[in-house]
């Protein structure tokens, strides 16, 4: 399975992380600008997997999560992928979809990657401070959405090892 494009635009930035103290990353701060973030945005110590999830998007050529406020506040939440809603709904996800996951704060937003029993693998920003895939609880999915106007995939579950390599399916 080929990944989607926002997907491999994503992934040229693996391992981009956060600088720790009081310097930021210049990566992570101009894909603040380029996704339009209010002036005020400007420290990598604040969330930024919307950030990323927009910038990738954008890069792809997609339209990103924009919100309705007028402030460009929500370009930087991970739930304005959900309750405003982005693109189209899917009930299961696929290679690439984007999931809106709970957490205690707010949300996070990643790119599904597979799964193993209860866990999704997801790739994207801001987790553990840098661009990666990890693993997430399945019970913390809030939506999977895809973006709009891209033809809705066959939704089909990737399996996964606990080690997030995929599962044989033909061993010839």
């Amino acid at each position: 399975m080929t990944d989607p494009l926002w997907l491999q635009v994503a992934r040229r930035y693996d391992g981009l992380a956060e600088i720790p103290g009081a310097a930021s990353n210049p990566v992570i701060l101009q894909m603040a600008r380029a996704i339009g973030a209010p002036a005020w945005y400007h420290d990598d110590d604040q969330p930024w997997c919307a950030v990323f999830q927009n910038a990738v998007l954008r890069d792809a050529g997609k339209p990103i999560a924009i919100g309705t406020r007028g402030d460009f506040f929500d370009r930087l939440r991970a739930l304005t992928f959900h309750t405003q809603p982005y693109g189209q709904g899917l009930a299961k996800p696929t290679l690439g979809a984007i999931g809106v996951f709970s957490r205690p704060e707010g949300a996070h937003v990643g790119m599904y990657l597979g799964e193993f029993r209860d866990l999704v693998y997801v790739y994207g920003g801001n987790q553990r401070n840098r661009v990666c895939a990890t693993w997430l609880r399945r019970d913390r999915v809030k939506s999977w959405r895809w973006p709009p106007g891209e033809p809705l995939p066959a939704c089909t579950p990737i399996l996964l090892s606990h080690t997030g390599e995929p599962v044989s399916v033909n061993e010839a």
